[in-house]
């Protein structure tokens, strides 16, 4: 037996957001089965709302700024654990990268 510990390594989890900017202003969408044929059915109707429930409520009477509107994802997905480690472009989508440390059981 070796006397010699191993070493265990911090792990990683990373999510990106794309954010895809439009040179027209956008109207407000309140209805979550027109953004998930947006995305082409890659996220759900149910899963948008839950998601974004401000965004989709019943009656929206006022538009939220994009800014204010990112600063809401931020914060979010902060309070969840996630570190923002960079963000880049690609065109014109904007990339966020996230990191968080992985839970091992």
């Amino acid at each position: 037996m070796s006397d010699k510990k191993e070493e265990i390594l911090d792990q990683w989890e990373y999510f990106v957001l794309q954010l895809n900017y439009e040179t027209k202003p956008a109207e407000p969408n309140t209805n979550p089965e027109i953004a998930s044929q947006k995305l082409q059915g890659s996220l759900s109707a149910d899963f948008i709302k839950q998601q974004f429930p401000d965004q989709y409520k019943e009656k929206q009477n006022q538009v939220v700024h994009p800014i204010n509107q990112l600063q809401n994802i931020l914060n979010t997905l902060g309070e969840k654990g996630w570190e923002l480690t960079e963000v880049t472009n690609l065109g014109q989508l904007c990339i966020y990268i996230f990191k968080k440390k992985k839970i091992i059981s």
